[in-house]
């Protein structure tokens, strides 16, 4: 491994964009970094604390937390024993084979997942203890086995992406999760445009009043602000291509206004965007 900045590089000892660690280390901590991979970080003994985004996650036995690749990430050093197992897969990997824009927008959202998320969590935490198992054995094809394991995991994630926000809701308002699910990939589809609390509304075919009411209560956010935050988080795709500058990041993730881009940007990521483009490719 080779950290320049912030960012993370060769972390793959082979040529295959997968890796699996377990780490017992006393009093473990890790800075600040980022790399293109994903992560998983399964905890086997006592708590872990995780900071994402500046966010921070305290990880107990048996929780799993995904971090999507590029989001800034560091270890904490608060419990002096433990173990964790950590998995990194290249998503890029998969470019022949699925539609890689839409799969890192599915993929986008930090994700912690417990015990109490009940299936979701025991599908991903099976699928798991098989790469566990795979590694102990140290059987022939083991790369073929680890990728599709991976992908299961991944078919997990996406297929509750637009929905986990609200299956934590789920109860409040059933008739309404289909509409709000419908407004979410109203969103997707069309955040680069000028869109409004109306128009989505109109799409999920209900009342303006009655929607924003609805979308607040599932998502526990305001219509603007998951807009938003998910125009900030396509942005981040872009920002550290060379290729975009700031301006052109800006208006092509749907902000008509490079000062309102900038404000929720450090609202949202705690740095400018200029700043973030210099951590992440080093200009």
């Amino acid at each position: 491994m080779v950290i320049e900045g912030l960012h993370e590089k060769k972390i793959f000892d082979r040529n295959f964009p997968f890796r699996f660690l377990v780490n017992k280390d006393i009093n473990f901590s890790y800075p600040q970094h980022w790399h293109n991979a994903l992560e998983i970080i399964y905890v086997i003994k006592n708590n872990f604390v995780v900071m994402v985004n500046s966010r921070r996650y305290e990880l107990k036995e048996q929780d799993i937390l995904y971090i999507p690749g590029g989001d800034v990430h560091e270890f904490c050093n608060e419990t002096p024993t433990g173990k964790r197992l950590f998995f990194n897969f290249e998503v890029s990997s998969l470019n022949s084979y699925v539609d890689i824009d839409r799969l890192y927008t599915q993929l986008r959202d930090v994700r912690l997942i417990t015990p109490q998320d009940k299936d979701l969590y025991s599908a991903i935490e099976g699928q798991i203890r098989k790469i566990i198992k795979e590694w102990q054995k140290e059987e022939p094809m083991d790369e073929l086995y680890y990728t599709a394991r991976m992908l299961d995991i991944l078919v997990l994630l996406c297929r509750t992406s637009a929905s986990h926000i609200m299956m934590e809701t789920r109860g409040k308002n059933d008739n309404g999760l289909e509409k709000i699910s419908k407004s979410l990939k109203f969103i997707e589809k069309y955040y680069t445009e000028d869109i409004h609390l109306n128009d989505i509304a109109r799409a999920a075919g209900f009342s303006q009043y009655y929607f924003s009411r609805l979308f607040k209560e599932i998502t526990e956010k305001n219509f603007r602000q998951y807009l938003n935050e998910y125009r900030i988080k396509k942005a981040e795709t872009l920002l550290i291509s060379p290729e975009h500058t700031v301006s052109e990041t800006a208006y092509a993730v749907g902000f008509s206004s490079i000062s309102t881009f900038d404000r929720l940007f450090r609202q949202i990521k705690g740095c400018s965007p200029k700043e973030f483009r210099c951590l992440h490719i080093g200009l």
